[in-house]
């Protein structure tokens, strides 16, 4: 009997992944799947737990940032003389792979499971009635311009005002990622490339904050929405309440989905729209890749039947299946290859983005600095609604990164960032 711990990556969390491994279990009628599902808020504590313990599931979904910390602790298979029987570290995406064990270890101690870029979804009826493209959203300048000429339009469509754009604020479990892709593309980054500080105390990352903050203060947003996170964001965009937003690949699903399903099909956003890449910034365009990996403890006992089990999940068919069943995007290149992603126009802008995605280091610190930012960047949100000028952001950004960098740089500090040999 194999224990598998999963986080709800579905409506139907279990079930979906014991439909996907069926076949597994026809193929080997000896062995027994159990599957648990974790909620993601008591996940990270309840896998730590049982990594120090040593009382262990076989095999555990890790979400990608998660993998540093836990593979530091040096509880995790390390499976790098077997990953040929997978297709090898080319054959998934490059981003995904960088997840795949601790930076300058050579360890693969978490296979890439499924994949969540992010990515822009714009209203096409918005567009054709103030005459913009897709080319409008290309650049950050042209987004800029886009997100005033909509603001100025004062739309109202099937009886709800339509703002420029929403974003989730300071109560978002996704509160790092909304900001790195702006911190990316204005040229900065949150670590040195050495690891061994933080890059957040620089320019670059103040222009590209303030850029992103700058939105709100100049009325593209509305300030509401700093009190938001991703989900009431994302049914106020279904809802008709906002022009464009950022979101994962998952949305394409709820949009296409009957409500009935817990979708949103038949909404107006439903019926009226289309994805595009995130505008690039002046060095370049980026957007956060996520998502999750398998990895199998070393206190199991059944470690040869729990890499079976993973390279069944990520097996061509597999990684389809379950994009269909989640709505997240394969780890597999290969998968990318099936119509359900070359059919779909939205689903191509998300195959796409996944290839200029960017993750955060994979180092055993960043399971602790990874709260530190979320609380300083909630922090700065609440700067940005208390700021009584534009004047006022790139000080008050300035000053927030700095304070980041010295909470940041202690952890470093500590050590906890270098890789056991």
């Amino acid at each position: 009997t194999l224990t598998f711990w999963v986080m709800p990556n579905s409506l139907e969390p279990v079930k979906d992944i014991e439909t996907l491994i069926e076949p597994f279990k026809r193929a080997h009628p000896n062995i027994d799947v159990r599957i648990t599902s974790v909620d993601w808020g008591s996940a990270w504590t309840k896998i730590t737990t049982a990594a120090t313990s040593g009382d262990t599931p076989d095999l555990v979904q890790l979400g990608s940032t998660w993998v540093g910390s836990i593979s530091t602790m040096g509880s995790l298979v390390d499976f790098k003389s077997q990953t040929d029987e997978i297709g090898s570290p080319e054959a998934f995406l490059p981003s995904a792979w960088a997840s795949s064990g601790l930076e300058g270890t050579g360890q693969v101690t978490a296979i890439p499971w499924f994949v969540d870029a992010r990515a822009m979804f714009y209203r096409t009826d918005v567009f054709r009635k103030l005459g913009l493209t897709r080319k409008d959203i290309e650049t950050w300048e042209a987004f800029e311009k886009t997100l005033e000429i909509i603001a100025r339009a004062n739309l109202e469509i099937e009886g709800v005002k339509v703002a420029s754009l929403g974003i989730p604020g300071k109560n978002d479990w996704n509160v790092i990622h909304n900001i790195a892709p702006w911190v990316w593309g204005a040229g900065g980054d949150f670590l040195a490339k050495d690891r061994t500080k933080s890059a957040l105390d620089s320019q670059p990352a103040a222009d590209g904050l303030t850029f992103y903050t700058e939105l709100v203060k100049k009325g593209y947003i509305p300030i509401e929405c700093l009190e938001l996170n991703t989900a009431q964001v994302s049914s106020n965009f279904n809802n008709g309440s906002y022009a464009m937003y950022f979101d994962g690949p998952y949305e394409v699903k709820t949009l296409t989905l009957p409500t009935e399903q817990g979708g949103a099909a038949g909404s107006v956003a439903s019926r009226n729209f289309a994805v595009a890449p995130y505008p690039a910034g002046p060095k370049g365009r980026f957007t956060f890749t996520g998502g999750s990996n398998l990895a199998v403890f070393r206190a199991s006992k059944h470690q040869k039947e729990a890499w079976m089990l993973i390279k069944h999940l990520v097996s061509k068919d597999m990684q389809v299946q379950y994009a269909k069943a989640s709505g997240f995007l394969p780890a597999k290149l290969e998968a990318f290859e099936d119509p359900f992603f070359t059919n779909d126009a939205a689903r191509v802008v998300f195959k796409e983005a996944a290839k200029y995605g960017r993750i955060y280091p994979c180092v055993p610190g960043w399971g602790l600095i990874e709260p530190i930012l979320t609380r300083r960047f909630g922090i700065m949100w609440d700067h940005v609604i208390a700021a009584r000028s534009l004047g006022e952001m790139p000080g008050l950004i300035k000053e927030e990164l700095k304070l980041a960098a010295k909470e940041v740089n202690t952890v470093l500090a500590t050590g906890l960032t270098q890789p056991k040999p």
